[in-house]
């Protein structure tokens, strides 16, 4: 808390010096502000499923692509034209950010402050842009973004690390890919200031161009994950998961050894998304994904078919021992305590979460998947209608 504190007091007292420091605006400024706001709100119109999609997909840092707006304005504009259309963008984007107040104060706070290092960059070089742009311009604009980059991962890495009780480097820092959007983002900053500088409507052109990245990204980073992981639990998907069943059914069958299929079906599932929103329900299937890695034993094949369903396949386990792994599983996800946002970004601490399993077992030397797998589907159909919240090995008599 201090930490945060410390970094919005700065960040106050940096805004409040450079605002009172810098000089005036001139009617260009005018024009040039009103155009990157222009810009930055159709630009977060257009891609603010992208952008809820990528905030919600992982762990480490998030550098929003608005910087592509709020990097022209701290080279152009007088210091307090700057600040302002860079509030006015994260007032528009609050609503698809879906953080707490005060973590998106915090982060405001720390864009805030990155973006008036940029701007400190540019003054002391004493470089007027509207002038001439050469060689000498644009190290001094590659400094600036620069100095943004850093400044804004130092800030959001310290907290990260402040608030985590096992840090990783790859949270406090990001991905490579994380960095590789990052510095996209900051070149295409650079291109704004200098579209900005030879007409004052070219940045618009920069907004498709910019939802283009933003949806590219987004696509190569499910592409790569639907090849066998599903990308919200890091589990296996239904492909991962049938390839990888089927070698463990051949050594099964070679070896005549047992095994065993349970489904998990979530109870009343629908009723998270209704109630707190998808970015809720997504925190509530990571949970569980994690609950089946900390449940399951070294060998258990574990993957999400989809929507609410997951499925285990249990190596060497006959009927017994598949319904203990099950019940084992059903326990902890009935004592998850998921903390979330709801649908205007405030903090939720979801509980009391159920599911119903279905376990059937066979003989391997015999043993169809496709068979297992109809089996313990219909066995979570009977725990289902027997109350939910519940095992149920399937009964080959009953059925």
């Amino acid at each position: 808390m201090r930490y945060v504190l410390g970094v919005e007091v700065v960040a106050l007292l940096a805004m409040v010096a450079a605002v009172i420091t810098d000089s005036a605006a001139v009617p260009a400024d005018w024009r040039r502000v009103g155009l990157l706001v222009v810009a930055g709100a159709v630009h977060l119109w257009l891609s603010r499923r992208t952008e809820e999609t990528r905030r919600d997909g992982g762990p480490g840092p998030h550098m929003d692509t608005t910087v592509v707006w709020t990097l022209p304005a701290m080279v152009l504009l007088p210091a307090w034209l700057a600040v302002a259309s860079m509030l006015l963008l994260r007032v528009q984007l609050y609503p698809v950010a879906r953080r707490p107040l005060y973590r998106y104060t915090f982060s405001t706070a720390g864009i805030l402050l990155a973006g008036l290092a940029s701007l400190a960059v540019i003054r002391l070089s004493g470089i007027d842009f509207d002038r001439a742009f050469g060689v000498r311009e644009a190290l001094v604009l590659v400094a600036a973004g620069t100095v943004y980059f850093l400044v804004s991962a130092v800030v959001v890495a310290g907290v990260i690390t402040l608030s985590t009780p096992q840090p990783t480097w790859a949270m406090a820092v990001g991905s490579r890919r994380d960095n590789g959007m990052a510095a996209m983002t900051m070149c295409l900053g650079a291109v704004a200031v200098i579209a900005l500088l030879q007409t004052w409507l070219a940045p618009l052109f920069l907004v498709p161009l910019l939802c283009a990245l933003d949806w590219g990204a987004l696509q190569i980073e499910n592409l790569r994950g639907d090849a066998r992981t599903d990308h919200k639990t890091q589990l296996l998907n239904s492909r991962g998961w049938h390839e990888q069943a089927s070698r463990e059914i051949v050594r099964a069958r070679r070896r005549n050894s047992t095994f065993a299929v349970a489904v998990l079906d979530l109870d009343y599932f629908k009723q998270v998304n209704d109630t707190w929103g998808h970015p809720a329900g997504d925190a509530v299937l990571r949970a569980v994904g994690s609950v089946l890695r900390e449940t399951t034993r070294e060998g258990d094949i574990v993957g999400r078919f989809g929507g609410e369903e997951f499925v285990l396949l249990l190596p060497d386990t006959d009927a017994e021992q598949a319904t203990l792994v099950a019940e084992r599983v059903r326990q902890g996800v009935a004592e998850m305590h998921v903390a979330a946002t709801d649908k205007r970004g405030q903090p939720v601490l979801i509980a009391d979460r159920t599911t119903s399993i279905g376990v059937a077992a066979g003989p391997g030397g015999t043993a169809e998947l496709e068979t297992l797998l109809r089996s313990a589907d219909a066995a979570v159909y009977e725990a289902k209608n027997a109350g939910r919240n519940r095992v149920r090995m399937f009964d080959p008599a009953g059925a």
